[in-house]
């Protein structure tokens, strides 16, 4: 049988900072990690101001908007922080 072809991706954990190498198959699965998508982070100067409400249950919860800028980082967890939680 033949093995899959991958390449190995350098990532961290974002909860324990612990280095991660991920490996990337061909079809787009991986090992080694736990993916959740990319978020914006908030950096530098800026306010947040809100924009609105929504409800969650019984509660009334504000929403907000960051108004400075934003940095797009992948969420990556290690094995080991994702079976914590």
């Amino acid at each position: 049988m033949k093995e899959k072809e991958f390449r190995i991706i350098d990532k961290s954990c974002i909860v324990c900072g612990r280095k991660l190498k991920i490996k990337l198959y061909e079809d787009g699965s991986y090992r080694n990690g736990q993916y959740f998508g990319v978020l914006n982070v908030p950096v530098g100067r800026g306010k947040d101001r809100k924009i609105g409400a929504a409800r969650l249950g019984n509660m009334k919860c504000d929403v907000f908007e960051w108004t400075g800028r934003k940095m797009k980082a992948e969420y990556w967890e290690c094995d080991e922080c994702f079976d914590e939680a």
